[in-house]
């Protein structure tokens, strides 16, 4: 399915379909990028407007945890399952470096690092990144750097007992990321360079490194990707893996049974991405497998793109049709960017977005996602369509075909790549059927724009489509 942007007004949500209980959808705060959830879905971590951490309850608001981080930076703030612990880059106290580190309720910020494993130091003022904290709140995972002629950063672990380790597995020359950690520590995924550069998904089982694909880069990028995510127990692993047949970088699973993990599952990728160029990166599983969000860019770029839902009912599905299919309908101003995070029981799952209207404002927000109750699965939603650009690059004018599969509200503008409007090709109540419009490569002011790259967007009540569009002299 094409990119369906399905939106919701703030607090209010439609019954779903009778295959669930309501599917319900709610902003909870502005100017804020939710990345992890405590296992009761309660507190959330990530990272405000100035890449600073923060913790916020629905009691308390978002509450900065400080510590910008001064030099370098990186990773991703994470949370234990009880909510008390949080790991993320922190700035030095005298502002000299940035560094692992790992706040507690109560205490605040320790620093990890130093000591570091050896051969360990600073790069461009960082002494690495940390990615993910295991459910116990004992094990901090993510890189280290090494500085020095040939070196590269390599994944590690931090523990109480230990302090900050290498992972093993990776050359002086060889770069590697723990991006991801089970509940006790015991599984630990993340990613190893190639020879020749590419990523290849990798685990760290009780110690031991497991290469979870095959890799040949002389002949294809299939077996490149990395892992991301785990279930608490360390049995599901989910992240994105070069599909060979079709090259597209696809969400991915590997599931260990009998204590071995088994080959690729290639779960599938949103319609529309981009062979290549595209991405489909799982952020979350459920404890039971059944569901993945995550992350999808159509061609690469930030600009283009969705969060996304698998099931093994649905497949990979954009979560804006997800919605639609669930009976929630919303704003149309209001686009839906990534979904980070999820409850083990995939009951609740929280993301971002961007409002397209001046302010632009950027609203994180939960969806709650009941148990389904066992009766029928809901009829997919219909799908609006709008078809490639003709001619696309052009230098002149470009025409533009829509269908729509009902009567309905549709806007139809053109944006620059920092998603400011800049004209509206259609507007208003819409007949069923197929349409063309064409764009002459003006503003809505009369101004010719520029050359360069811009995005055309339909937008109703059901969802919308992206298209890219290249301007020429």
């Amino acid at each position: 399915m094409n990119k369906a942007v399905a939106v919701l007004a703030a607090g209010f949500a439609l019954l779903a379909p009778s295959a669930h209980a309501a599917v319900t959808f709610d902003f909870i705060f502005d100017d804020g990028r939710p990345k992890s959830v405590s296992n009761d879905g309660l507190v959330v971590t990530g990272t405000d407007g100035a890449a600073i951490s923060f913790r916020w309850t629905q009691a308390t608001g978002l509450v900065s945890l400080g510590r910008k981080q001064i030099l370098g930076g990186g990773g991703e703030p994470n949370i234990s399952a009880d909510g008390t612990r949080i790991a993320f880059g922190i700035g030095a106290v005298d502002s000299s470096y940035t560094t692992w580190g790992l706040w507690n309720q109560g205490s605040g910020w320790q620093e990890l690092m130093p000591p570091t494993p050896p051969g360990g130091g600073t790069v461009d003022g960082t002494y690495g990144s940390s990615y993910d904290i295991s459910g116990d709140g004992t094990t901090v995972v993510g890189l280290y750097n090494r500085p020095g002629q040939g070196n590269r950063a390599h994944a590690a672990k931090w523990t109480q007992a230990t302090g900050v380790v290498d992972l093993g597995g990776m050359l002086s020359g060889q770069a590697g990321r723990a991006n991801g950690v089970n509940h006790n520590g015991s599984v630990i995924v993340g990613w190893v360079e190639a020879p020749t550069g590419n990523w290849r998904p990798a685990a760290w089982v009780n110690g031991s490194m497991v290469l979870l694909t095959e890799f040949d880069g002389t002949v294809s990028i299939a077996g490149a990707g990395e892992a991301r995510a785990t279930s608490s127990n360390g049995d599901i692993i989910v992240g994105f893996s070069s599909d060979p047949d079709s090259h597209q970088r696809a969400a991915s699973m590997w599931r260990r049974t009998d204590g071995v993990f088994g080959p690729t599952e290639i779960l599938g990728w949103v319609d529309g991405s981009t062979p290549e160029y595209g991405l489909n990166l799982p952020y979350a599983v459920s404890d039971n497998g059944e569901i993945i969000v995550g992350y999808c860019s159509f061609d690469g770029s930030p600009f283009a793109s969705t969060g996304f839902i698998w099931t093994p009912n649905t497949g990979v599905i954009d979560v804006n049709q997800w919605l639609a299919n669930n009976g929630v309908l919303v704003d149309p101003n209001f686009t839906i960017q990534t979904l980070s995070a999820m409850t083990p029981d995939g009951t609740k799952i929280f993301g971002f977005g961007q409002m397209l209207t001046p302010p632009y404002t950027r609203r994180a927000f939960r969806i709650t996602n009941p148990p389904p109750v066992g009766v029928a699965p809901a009829t997919p939603a219909a799908r609006i369509e709008l078809f490639a650009p003709i001619p696309n690059p052009s230098s002149s004018a470009i025409r533009m075909d829509f269908a729509l599969p009902t009567a309905t509200n549709a806007d139809l503008s053109v944006f620059d790549v920092s998603g400011r409007r800049l004209t509206t090709l259609v507007h208003g109540e819409q007949p069923a059927g197929r349409k063309s419009v064409t764009w002459d490569g003006r503003k809505a002011s009369g101004d010719r724009v520029p050359p360069g790259l811009y995005f055309a967007r339909l937008v109703t009540p059901q969802g919308s489509v992206l298209r890219r569009i290249v301007r020429m002299d």
